[in-house]
């Protein structure tokens, strides 16, 4: 049993949730030039592999998606089979059922006007395609965004991200887990302030998982070229994906394989921007799995086999 459990890729656990766990505060309905109106708490639920002791765990703190606008923790399914994605509490069950400690965070959303903070990660100059945003924002009732409203969302949700990130390092005797192997990732929007997190804020995290998450050409150059210091990366995209998720895909792919940088790129065959954990996945030697096999593959290598 103890050999099985700690391979990390056979899902032989039950699982514990706490909900709702604070992990920090954040400013909402900021007003460039005004005064700060209110906080929010930022809250994660925790997907602990039952009945376990002995050697530290991994861990994973994942995000989830919906455009900057809508999503929650616990839900941010959207689409019809085949059409549809799985939400990120769902894989936080099913990586803590293969014994990693996992987090599933909230975090500010463009609609409540988060504060963008003052630490940085967008490059000036750089636009920031909002189209996803304005359809979502439609959808429920929103008039149209800017540039910059996209920009300070962005920023906001990665400066929770690293929030959440030191959250867990700080607790982590409490949850049992190893400083040294967290993995962090998301969906989308989520994903998109994992990247912020891992490669501009520098967090001290082992592994990104980036389920359709944007980098632009500009941040990779910017943020990723000194590969010893930085963290291995797993990229997966659609066919048929967002315009502004594949944009520069290939340069990006070959400025990470100029600079060194360990990371696995998997492509969806036919599916859209929304895509379950079960689905086949092509990966860059050619060979086919699932995605959520191919996730776990990535993560045993890169958080457990060190």
């Amino acid at each position: 049993m103890a050999n099985r459990d700690m391979t990390f890729l056979e899902k032989i656990h039950a699982v514990d949730i706490t909900e709702g766990v604070e992990y920090g505060h954040g400013v909402i309905g900021f007003r460039r030039g005004g005064s700060v109106t209110k906080t929010r708490p930022l809250l994660l639920d925790v997907y602990a592999p039952a009945d376990v002791s002995g050697a530290l765990r991994p861990a994973l703190i994942l995000a989830f998606g919906g455009a900057f606008q809508r999503g929650t923790r616990k839900d941010d399914v959207v689409g019809n089979p085949p059409h549809r994605n799985t939400a990120i509490s769902e894989y936080c069950m099913e990586f803590a059922r293969r014994g990693y400690v996992c987090f599933s965070i909230d975090y500010r959303l463009m609609p409540e006007a988060p504060d963008p903070g003052d630490t940085p990660t967008w490059i000036n100059g750089t636009g920031v395609n909002v189209d996803r945003a304005n359809f979502v924002r439609k959808l429920i009732g929103l008039e149209p965004c800017t540039q910059e409203m996209m920009i300070e969302a962005h920023e906001a949700g990665t400066d929770d991200f690293s929030l959440a990130i030191e959250f867990v390092r700080e607790h982590a005797d409490e949850y049992g887990i190893d400083p040294a192997k967290i993995g962090v990732g998301g969906f989308s929007a989520g994903a998109t302030i994992a990247i912020n997190a891992a490669y501009a804020m520098y967090a001290p995290v082992a592994a990104v998982v980036a389920i359709s998450g944007r980098m632009t050409l500009s941040a990779a150059k910017a943020y990723i070229c000194e590969p010893a210091t930085r963290p291995p990366l797993f990229m997966s995209f659609a066919e048929n994906d967002l315009a502004g998720t594949l944009e520069d895909l290939g340069p990006r792919t070959d400025h990470l394989k100029c600079v060194g940088l360990h990371h696995r790129i998997v492509h969806v065959p036919g599916a859209t921007h929304f895509y379950p954990r079960t689905s086949p996945v092509t990966q860059e030697d050619g060979s086919t799995t699932d995605l959520e096999s191919a996730i776990a593959l990535f993560l045993s290598e890169t958080l457990t086999e060190k």
